[in-house]
């Protein structure tokens, strides 16, 4: 059997044409299915970000069929879907990934409120009190005062009332005071029994020193340089313990009764007194070498200026080279003291603060030794303090010690003055330390160095100015301002002295504070200093007429004349000097300005015009009139100058 195969003949050019298109027609497709799903797929990946998503079911692509011979197409026919076989599989679907589930932190418990402690009860108090040691030092204490209360008792009471030799009154002290000594040292070597020890060696040493200033002053069987040798031994050995078991509080059981009781045993005596206070200050010193023991320190200096202080009242005229010596022994054992102190200790300044109340026993030293001597001594004192406050940064001081010596050093040299000068001299003092500290402060201004110094400085200097601002009113300035015979010829000499010192300590301190400032600060530092300058101008010129007429009327209504033009060439000044500037401080500076004009116009009408008389009167009215006018034309003309040139040319 013969089958016959009938095989295909070539394409033509119009079959290969159709074919192609159809190849380019169905990648297109395939294109555009696979671009869709990856756009379905973005969009399930996009949705399992935001919240878990429910699985997208793509339908399957249906297959396509696969001719094995493209059909034959007519040229402007177009494709038909049957064509060959597809590329890749058309039944791809988009891998499903299932979301994992959130991971939820676990909240934390709540919080347990705290247990309240419950409050202790007063038996309670007391038994912790008790174990801490805090009642057994309590009782330790007023032990060691009832004790040497009897001590005191035993070595006057019983001598006034003759109940004991005097032998045997020094001798029971002395047993007494040895046997608390040793049994203290014997006990302290335990360190638990340190607290009982500590009071016990106190209360041995105080006794001692009280049985040897008994001796002294009462019994008088030893010299006055030998008590003074017996009782640094004493004090300085004594307290040695002190120091080894570093124990401030022994040093106050023994300083605290030694103020109080010791007085009752000088028998009147205040000299070996306050010799034995102060011995007992300087050998107490090296005990708080490396200690920061600050009521030690202010308990000492008690006890060497309580006496001094004491004897203002107490002493006389006769004792005045003494009251000096132990002034002064006392301001230097005080700021020796903190000399050496400072370095081991955290509140220098609380130690300069006490040492600079060792000064105050001078302020009244004029009443014990006269004028003179006590403006000396005062005087030096605050040369010291000066000399300390300015070099005392080779030294070591920190400048809040620093800074009290040298306030403490100004309200020195004040005391200083007035002990000596009253009145207008007392007012040219004030001012030449105005002066001086007023320059002070512009030196360190310039210079830039000393920080809280300098302000200190300026802050001295702005009170002394005050100060001297205030003298010139008590000193009768004012009444020199309408009487001619207000104040002889010599006070009007020193009275303007004081007014031309001021006048300078004001501009000085007005530039030191206008340094670094700015703004409204600046404009209110040189408006308080305008004022306070023209004040003394005023009072200035109406001296100087009354001292070159020999206090005439005459003189007086020149000085007057001349001050109400010199107002209102300051107020001229003010305002030229308001063109250079700008905003705020060019509208006080217009304010003050006009102020000041105002106030002159003012005084020449209400006060001038009925004072002066004769040519002053007409000096007066001429010379302010064309002052003003000249002005006005000239403020005006810089103004439309000013508008001119801010007009921009188009």
């Amino acid at each position: 059997m013969n089958a016959t195969t009938s095989s295909p003949g070539p394409e033509s050019p119009a079959d290969t044409v159709n074919r192609i298109r159809g190849e380019f027609a169905d990648i297109t497709r395939r294109l555009s299915h696979a671009s869709d799903e990856l756009t379905a797929l973005h969009g399930v990946l996009l949705t399992q970000t935001a919240a878990p998503a429910q699985p997208v079911h793509t339908p399957p692509i249906p297959p396509q069929p696969t001719p094995t011979q493209a059909p034959q197409l007519h040229p402007l026919q177009p494709p038909t879907a049957t064509f060959p076989p597809p590329l890749f599989t058309p039944n791809y679907r988009v891998p499903q990934y299932a979301p994992a589930p959130p991971r939820v932190q676990p909240l934390p418990p709540p919080p347990r409120p705290l247990p309240v402690p419950p409050r202790a009860s007063t038996a309670e108090k007391m038994t912790a009190a008790s174990e801490g040691g805090l009642i057994g030092k309590i009782l330790a204490g007023i032990g060691v005062a009832i004790t040497l209360i009897g001590v005191v008792l035993l070595l006057v009471l019983a001598a006034q009332a003759g109940l004991l030799r005097p032998e045997l009154r020094v001798a029971g002290g002395a047993l007494l005071a040895a046997t608390l000594f040793g049994i203290g040292v014997r006990l302290g070597h335990n360190v638990q029994k340190r607290s009982g020890a500590v009071a016990l060696v106190a209360t041995g040493v105080a006794a001692a020193l009280f049985d040897v200033l008994a001796a002294t002053a009462i019994y008088h069987w030893l010299p006055d340089y030998a008590a003074l040798l017996v009782a640094a031994v004493l004090a300085g050995g004594g307290l040695v313990v002190a120091h080894v078991w570093d124990s401030q509080a022994l040093g106050l059981m023994v300083g605290i009764p030694l103020v109080v009781l010791a007085p009752f045993l000088a028998g009147g005596d205040d000299e070996i007194l306050v010799a034995f206070l102060l011995t007992y200050v300087a050998v107490t010193l090296w005990i708080q070498l490396g200690r920061n023991w600050t009521a030690m320190f202010i308990t000492n200096t008690a006890v060497g200026t309580l006496p001094v202080l004491y004897g203002l009242v107490a002493w006389s005229s006769d004792d005045q080279w003494f009251f000096v010596i132990a002034a002064s022994l006392n301001v230097v054992l005080a700021i020796v003291s903190v000399l050496v102190l400072m370095r081991s200790s955290t509140r220098p300044v609380i130690l300069a603060l006490t040492s600079s109340a060792t000064v105050f026993p001078m302020f009244g030293a004029v009443h014990i030794t006269g004028g003179p001597l006590a403006s000396t001594l005062l005087g030096v004192t605050a040369a010291i303090l000066l000399a300390l406050a300015v070099a005392g940064r080779p030294l070591g001081v920190p400048v809040p010690v620093r800074v009290v010596w040298l306030a403490t050093s100004s309200v020195t040299a004040l005391v200083a003055c007035a002990s000596i000068l009253e009145g207008a001299g007392l007012a040219v003092a004030v001012a030449g330390i105005a002066v001086v500290t007023a320059c002070a402060a512009a030196v360190g201004k310039v210079s830039g160095t000393g920080g809280d110094l300098n302000l200190t400085v300026a802050v001295i200097a702005t009170i002394a100015t005050g100060i001297s601002l205030a003298g010139t009113l008590l000193s009768g300035a004012v009444a020199q301002l309408l009487f001619a015979d207000a104040l002889p010829t010599g006070d009007q000499a020193l009275m303007l002295i004081t007014e031309v010192l001021t006048l300078a300590a004001i501009v000085v301190l007005a530039w030191s504070w206008a340094q670094g400032a700015g703004g409204e600060q600046l404009q209110a530092i040189w408006t308080v200093g305008t004022v306070a300058a023209l004040w003394q101008v005023t009072l200035l010129c109406v001296g100087l007429g009354a001292l070159i007429g020999g206090g005439s009327d005459a003189g007086i209504r020149g000085g007057h004349a001349a001050a109400t033009i010199v107002w209102v060439l300051t107020g001229a000044a003010g305002l030229l000097w308001a063109r250079r500037q700008r905003g705020s401080a060019r509208t006080v500076t217009l304010s003050v300005s006009l102020s000041i004009i105002g106030a002159a116009v003012a005084k020449l009408f209400l006060f001038d015009l009925a004072t002066l008389d004769g040519v002053f009167r007409v000096i007066a009215f001429i010379v302010v009139g064309l002052l003003l006018l000249s002005l006005g034309v000239a403020y005006a003309q810089s103004l439309n100058s000013d508008d001119d040139r801010s007009v921009t040319p188009r």
